[in-house]
């Protein structure tokens, strides 16, 4: 039976998860604030690299590799493991006491028809798997698919919708040999699994929101180096907490003061150091936490606006998180690297209170 395969220019993902949050920056020192703050600007004036965040489920990397064609989960090769079968690669689970009953089928069932996408080209390459599973459409006439928290919607009738019709699954690919993918180079036209390229399609643009970005700058400068000082002052597990709190606070894991929920991470000498009411360092230095909070929410209200305006912008499809049309955000290429925009609010509430 003959396979077909499409390359479809409308969908978009970034090369590693755990690229930082630009209002984090703070955490590492004024000079990395302002760093990601002029990410921030950069992308505001040139926001031609902007690509939209998928929301993707298992990562996997394929391709030929010593003359073998293979598929690996992402911590295989740090390991030395490159499975050549869907056995091989259900053994080494079997061989470490693992079971990923739900994953072995998906394998088997993507394996020929990414050896048929990959042809001769050597090299790896890693993407994001979104669906598994003939989709059909549902009452509404749309596509619907949901890989972690996103649930992606798209039309039967749109160009994507068509593209989805009849494919045994779909990938987000998004890098190769380690380096993003350009979305053209060594995958050939013959899968019957539905290959989701890095680029966009979507010319995004955006308003300078003025008012936003003098806050944040005159934060960033003016209170960076309190807030520097500040974090300098403590031990790195209590710095580390509060950064976690302030993350918790923004996707609704909690709703404690700082005070309270430090109570519950730090040791009893800790707490004595840190929160005594008389001579605890957050009563002595309460302008250095206040100084923190600032810059925080000063970066972090910039880019939720950024944000904003690019989720109005996507079309072809809808994303919904928490009730609300809204993905997991984006990404974006700065001469400080690679950014994402994720509303926590949004987005991160979603997924850390499913």
């Amino acid at each position: 039976m003959a396979l077909l395969f499409e390359f479809i220019d409308t969908l978009v993902v970034e090369e590693g998860p755990r690229i930082q949050h630009p209002e984090d920056a703070i955490f590492q020192g004024a000079d990395s604030a302002k760093k990601l703050l002029d990410a921030l600007e950069f992308v505001i004036d040139d926001p031609g690299s902007v690509s939209i965040k998928w929301d993707g489920g298992v990562a996997l990397l394929f391709g030929n590799r010593d003359g073998e064609f293979v598929i690996t989960d992402k911590y295989m090769p740090n390991k030395g493991v490159f499975p050549n079968s869907p056995e091989a690669f259900k053994q080494y689970d079997v061989e470490r006491g693992a079971d990923r009953s739900d994953l072995y089928e998906k394998i088997q069932g993507i394996w020929e028809g990414l050896r048929a996408a990959v042809g001769s080209t050597d090299g790896l390459f890693k993407g994001d798997l979104m669906w598994y599973g003939e989709l059909q459409p549902n009452a509404n006439d749309q596509y619907v698919f949901r890989p972690t928290t996103v649930e992606y919607r798209v039309p039967a009738n749109s160009d994507l919708g068509k593209k989805i019709a009849g494919k045994r699954a779909g990938i987000v690919v998004h890098a190769f040999d380690g380096q993003p993918w350009d979305g053209k180079t060594g995958l050939s036209a013959n899968s019957d699994v539905l290959i989701l390229t890095p680029k966009s399609g979507v010319e995004f643009k955006l308003n300078n929101p003025v008012r936003l970005v003098a806050a944040a700058n005159k934060a960033v400068n003016t209170d960076g180096p309190k807030a520097q000082e500040f974090l300098d002052g403590m031990p790195k597990v209590v710095r580390a907490a509060i950064q976690t709190y302030m993350n918790k606070q923004i996707t609704g894991q909690t709703k404690d003061k700082i005070q309270d929920w430090l109570t519950t991470k730090l040791s009893g000498k800790q707490q004595i150091a840190m929160l005594d009411p008389e001579n605890g360092y957050l009563l002595q230095n309460a302008d250095g936490l206040n100084a923190l909070y600032n810059v925080w929410n000063s970066v972090n209200n910039l880019k939720v606006n950024i944000a904003a305006q690019l989720e109005k912008q996507v079309t072809g499809f809808e994303q919904w998180s928490g009730g609300k049309q809204e993905g997991e955000g984006f990404v974006f290429n700065s001469p400080a690297g690679l950014v994402k925009i994720v509303n926590r609010s949004g987005f991160g509430a979603a997924h850390f209170n499913k």
